[in-house]
């Protein structure tokens, strides 16, 4: 089984220009970790078939294990990021003022900021 890395961050892709990927020669705009041009499927496979190369691990923690996140080369992201769905607690407050407050802003500005 080949594990699927986690590359959301931003960093892994270049806007500018396709390169060819280090593994299979055909371009591609995406970026490892270490800036190489590679394919996310092609990093996958490589990690998939050099399962001797030097390992990076999560810290465990707790609530959750130490797990595999690839080799050292072509690795993911960090850790997992918890999918358990968080607890949410109410809140009670005895201020009769609104939750939202309208804050100033130019005309033709409004809606261009997110919270």
């Amino acid at each position: 089984m080949t594990s699927l890395l986690d590359w959301g961050d931003g960093r892994h892709f270049d806007p500018t220009r396709d390169r060819p990927c280090c593994l299979c020669g055909r371009p591609t705009p995406l970026r490892s970790h270490a800036g190489e041009a590679v394919h996310k499927v092609c990093a996958e496979d490589w990690n998939a078939t050099h399962p001797a190369e030097a390992r990076r691990y999560t810290p465990p923690s707790k609530d959750r294990p130490q797990h595999d996140v690839g080799t050292w080369r072509f690795h993911n992201d960090g850790p997992t990021t918890d999918t358990r769905a968080p607890v949410l607690t109410p809140v009670t407050t005895d201020s009769p003022q609104p939750a939202v407050v309208d804050v100033d802003v130019e005309p033709g500005q409004r809606g261009l900021f997110a919270a």
